[in-house]
């Protein structure tokens, strides 16, 4: 089941689009002009297109994780979420988790086999600036978030945080090439419990990432990006427990005129554990070798 999750990872890509009609007509009566929208042609890296308003989609994640010092380590997050474009500019999201995790021998991590209901979030995207009649584009999105399960461990518990994400983009080559730039600030408080006591404790993660794509045939993306993953204690970056490099291609397709799915690999090639020794140019004990993203959906 595991590698047969693994390998679905590794597959697919999305593309979305504003749909083109030959009847449509823009202002003055001139024809509309189709336009690729950009949020999902990335891979981790998202852009800033919020859909056209009334516009609803509804998608499904699977992130995959792989890979720590020793033993088996493989932990999986599927996301189902529905999407609703309020304004050109602004969107709302709703969606639930599901988590499950095989791992084994893996020092410093109980062994789990399983999973269940992972937790629930809620987004609101706005966008500042649209790169059609901007020099790029930027948008904020904001996105509160309940789990249940640790994402790392796989220990049932509960956690709340909260995602912020600035993207900026922009069409490097028209209807060929875009780029994409995202910082991500992400606080998050658990519960935890030891020696029969009950306290919170909080920490912080931050992500900053680049990627270029390039249409190589209609409707059918390959890029690649640049992934750097901080993790930090407290809420508001205190000291830094660890750093890693991603780096890693992507794939993003429309299948149909509804469906799209999209693909990202994503693999470290450097990294640290502030304070803590080990043989391996690599962070192991905040991040993973590899990760993986699938995503489909359908718009209407």
């Amino acid at each position: 089941m595991a590698s047969l999750l693994a390998g679905a990872v590794m597959m697919g890509g999305t593309l979305a689009r504003a749909d083109d009609d030959d009847d449509d007509k823009g202002p003055g009566g001139l024809p509309e002009i189709e336009s690729i929208e950009t949020e999902n042609i990335f891979g981790y890296t998202l852009g800033t297109d919020t859909g056209e308003k009334g516009e609803k989609e509804f998608s499904f994640t699977l992130d995959g994780r792989f890979g720590k010092f020793a033993g088996n380590y493989a932990a999986y997050l599927g996301e189902a979420e529905f999407e609703y474009a309020l304004t050109d500019n602004l969107k709302v999201a709703v969606g639930a988790a599901l988590a499950g995790f095989d791992i084994s021998r893996v020092p410093g991590f109980d062994d789990v086999s399983g999973g269940g209901f992972g937790g629930a979030f809620f987004e609101v995207k706005y966008r500042f600036l649209d790169r059609r009649t901007a020099p790029f584009g930027l948008s904020l999105s904001i996105e509160p978030e309940w789990a249940r399960i640790d994402e790392a461990s796989g220990e049932t518990g509960t956690a709340y945080g909260v995602e912020f994400r600035l993207a900026a983009d922009m069409e490097i080559a028209k209807d060929f090439i875009f780029g994409a730039i995202n910082i991500v600030y992400a606080p998050e408080w658990e519960r935890e419990h030891e020696d029969g006591l009950s306290f919170w404790s909080a920490g912080s993660g931050l992500e900053i990432s680049g990627a270029v794509t390039a249409q190589v045939v209609k409707d059918i993306f390959l890029g690649g990006e640049v992934r750097y993953l901080a993790a930090y204690e407290g809420a508001t970056f205190g000291d830094r427990s660890g750093w890693g490099v991603f780096i890693g291609p992507s794939l993003y397709a429309q299948v149909t005129e509804s469906f799209f799915v999209k693909a990202a690999w994503s693999v470290q090639i450097a990294g640290a554990t502030e304070g803590l020794w080990t043989n391996s140019a690599l962070n192991l004990l905040d991040f993973e070798r590899q990760q993986g993203r699938l995503q489909m959906g359908f718009s209407f």
